[in-house]
């Protein structure tokens, strides 16, 4: 009788060798029908198949290193093993996946497969399903088949059983979408929430493959692009654009379906939106200092049109940015300016009413004593005399 140790080391053995056969069986480099039931027979595997066909499995889990993906996947291949009671033939190919060798006639024993994996790992799995072979030489049709339809959860996302049957050929990007570029960067700057972020992000891609689904490959490149056409965009609009996370080649490639390459692309630009409108309100402070120091030290013959000259601003813009960043119009606190100005002359010198009034910018002597009661309550006689009880 075997030691215990010798029979699980018989085991591994023999499950190495099953892998390897099925490998090759697979691959296509065994085709010979002459020995093919033999050596399955040889190695206690189900030698008949009804229209034999070949699924693929891969957890849609994220790990940290090639070794946990490893364990985790041989822990699946374990499982399943067990749970195949109808001939069907569980292995590890060379892509470290679990593969499925089944006849076509128990293909609906695939949804039992994918809940029961879940419920095992607590992870949804992928399963890619190639056609239906009308012998097992032929087996390695259908095993590149469900690996053609497992690449295709970039588009149906994952945990999704997935037939090579359903899918159509992917359309050819001829040109990169430049004006959609430039429709996303747009809409990036005028968006004022990540909601609004989103929307533009999505829109963009919607508009890549609204004629079908593009290889996803050419997905990759054009997300790779993008990125970098809405960060030079970004980096020429702004002076100085600060601290931002620039977005990184390796972590994009490695994203798995359609939907993660979209949320990478909002997190990205909502992101740089935060160091951008950081920016911007930086900048606008600034400006608005400026301006309030022109119109401080030249109040007498200070203008909207004047001053933006002189902070390198459309007049209309100033106005706006001002309103936004004080309360007050351009107007308002020039006045208050000018009122302040005007009561520190009234209370220190001896200068006549229209002579204050000229000086603080008021042509019209009788038009500032209007301004001036209004302001302070006061005509500014009477503000001279309050002052100088």
């Amino acid at each position: 009788m075997l030691k215990e140790g010798l029979l699980f080391e018989e085991d591994v053995i023999l499950t190495w060798m099953r892998d390897r056969f099925l490998q090759n069986l697979v691959s296509g480099s065994r085709s010979s029908k002459g020995d093919l039931k033999e050596a399955l027979s040889r190695l206690r595997l189900n030698p008949y198949y009804t229209f034999p066909a070949i699924a693929l499995l891969e957890p849609s889990a994220h790990f940290q290193d090639e070794h946990e993906k490893l364990v985790y996947v041989e822990k699946m291949r374990d499982f399943l093993q067990k749970q195949m009671t109808d001939g069907s033939v569980v292995f590890m190919d060379e892509e470290g996946r679990v593969a499925l060798l089944f006849s076509w006639m128990s293909k609906d024993m695939l949804e039992t497969v994918s809940e029961k994996v879940r419920s095992f790992l607590h992870d949804p799995v992928n399963i890619g399903v190639g056609k239906p072979c009308s012998q097992l030489c032929d087996i390695h049709h259908s095993y590149r088949q469900a690996a053609k339809a497992l690449r295709h959860k970039f588009y149906r996302g994952t945990g999704q059983i997935i037939s090579y049957s359903e899918l159509g050929d992917y359309e050819t990007l001829e040109h990169y979408p430049d004006e959609r570029e430039k429709g996303l960067f747009d809409a990036f700057k005028a968006a004022e929430t990540p909601a609004e972020v989103e929307e533009a992000v999505r829109d963009f891609y919607e508009s890549v493959v609204h004629r079908g689904p593009v290889a996803c490959q050419s997905m990759y490149d054009l997300t790779v692009r993008l990125l970098i056409g809405l960060e030079k965009r970004a980096v020429a609009e702004s002076e100085n654009i600060g601290a931002y996370e620039p977005f990184d080649v390796m972590t994009v490639i490695r994203l798995e379906t359609l939907e993660e390459l979209k949320q990478y692309v909002i997190r990205f630009l909502v992101c740089m939106k935060e160091v951008i409108s950081h920016n911007q309100k930086e900048s606008h402070r600034s400006i608005i200092k400026k301006t309030i120091l022109h119109m401080e030290q030249e109040c007498q013959y200070a203008s909207l049109q004047s001053v933006a000259q002189k902070v390198y601003m459309t007049p209309t813009y100033l106005s706006l940015l001002f309103k936004t960043n004080t309360g007050k119009t351009f107007i308002e606190h020039l006045t208050d300016i000018r009122i302040n100005k005007a009561k520190d002359m009234l209370k220190s010198t001896h200068y006549k009413n229209y002579e204050v009034a000229e000086k603080v910018g008021y042509q019209d002597p009788r038009y500032f004593s209007q301004i001036f009661k209004k302001k302070v309550g006061l005509s500014p006689s009477e503000y001279r005399e309050s002052v100088g009880k």
